[in-house]
């Protein structure tokens, strides 16, 4: 049913041209200007009625609020669609829930999340005197006809087609960085895969809570969306973290520091889930199709002062000492990658481009994110 097959491309990076972005998100004329126009005494005046303190942005603060702005509408469009499955479709839930009772539950606090980053950074732009980001133009691309699914709305990404990088499992539990040229294998290889049902299928348990025979497929795609809510979290918890040196205004920072705290929250909570994704295999066929997880042995009874976890174990949440600024210095726990290389604005498009979540879109909206990313990640701080 889902087998693996190497990574192909979802879709034509087109290229960094800031006029076309500019034309196609509608802001032709305000962003074209230069630094100084956009910071007119109008601006100063807006902000300072927010009660903001600092009335006037650089351009690269300005560039790294507007893609962070961007990314946070692609989250908010992608965990829209598994929200509506999670709260609507019940042979979904169900399969969600078996990772936590609560599952569902996150699925929703997450998405509410998302949304609020989303408004307050363009809030924020707009306080600022700039314009909001919009990309309500390249909403295109189909639904879930599953029960749940808004069936007839148009979506900014896919979820059909996932080629879910599970490395993060591996890099969280490794002494090793890949800012500084570290690479980690998948836990599970998940290609070409779905994250949502895209129609009814039959419930993973019975009334008793024991698994039904046409249940696996759901319950499949219930652990692809398991290990996919991670990957997504803990993509933004590298990306803020790559912005924190390159903002100017302490205003910034702040957003930078507090938003990006909350993707780290998002991460650890479906890190801990993910650990719970039960094995599945087609009994027609007696393919495995999600192996089991490598489970930690009981504590010994009664204690004796030791934990006999190996490294990689599910319950190994918590991010591993690992090199940081120097392989001389001591490891320490932290938040890896952060390096804009690995992590930044651009990186991040090639990630979930490579994950399949832009597959469908056309070159316009390729043109689009890259041009923010770029601007983005060229942001240098000004003392």
């Amino acid at each position: 049913m889902y087998k693996s097959k190497t990574n192909s491309e979802n879709g034509k990076h087109g290229g960094l041209d800031r006029r076309s972005f500019v034309k196609r998100l509608g802001l032709a004329g305000a962003v074209a200007l230069p630094a100084g126009a956009w910071l007119a005494q109008p601006a100063r005046a807006q902000a300072q009625a927010f009660g903001l303190r600092e009335a006037e942005l650089t351009e690269g603060d300005v560039a790294i609020i507007k893609f962070l702005a961007a990314a946070e509408i692609l989250e908010s469009d992608l965990w829209q669609q598994y929200n509506e499955l999670a709260l609507g479709n019940e042979s979904f839930q169900l399969a969600l829930n078996l990772l936590d009772g609560d599952e569902a539950t996150y699925v929703n606090l997450n998405t509410r999340d998302e949304f609020s980053h989303a408004a307050f950074l363009n809030s924020y732009l707009q306080a600022k005197g700039h314009r909001a980001v919009s990309l309500e133009q390249f909403r295109r691309l189909p639904s879930s006809q599953a029960t749940g699914s808004n069936k007839t709305a148009k979506r900014l990404t896919n979820l059909m087609n996932l080629t879910v990088d599970t490395s993060w499992y591996f890099r969280y539990r490794s002494a090793l960085n890949p800012d500084f040229g570290a690479s980690f294998g998948q836990i599970v290889n998940l290609v070409n895969v779905p994250g949502i049902p895209n129609s009814d299928l039959p419930s993973p348990v019975d009334a008793s809570g024991n698994p039904t025979p046409s249940g696996f497929e759901v319950q499949f795609i219930g652990n692809v969306a398991g290990f996919h809510f991670a990957t997504i979290e803990q993509g933004g918890s590298s990306l803020y973290q790559s912005f924190l040196p390159k903002a100017s205004s302490l205003e910034v920072v702040r957003i930078i520091g507090a938003i990006g705290g909350t993707e780290i929250q998002h991460f650890q909570t479906w890190q801990d889930k993910a650990g719970n994704a039960l094995p599945v295999t087609n009994p027609n066929t007696g393919q495995v199709l999600f192996p089991q997880l490598p489970l930690a042995p009981p504590l010994p009874n009664p204690p004796d002062g030791t934990d006999n976890a190996s490294p990689n174990d599910t319950n190994q949440i918590f991010a591993a000492p690992c090199e940081f600024i120097s392989p001389e210095l001591k490891p320490c726990s932290v938040i890896r990658p952060i390096s804009t290389l690995k992590a930044g604005a651009q990186a991040a498009i090639t990630f979930f481009t490579d994950m399949g979540l832009f597959q469908g879109q056309g070159d316009d909206f390729f043109d689009a994110v890259n041009a923010l990313a770029a601007e983005a990640d060229n942001a240098t701080r000004q003392a």
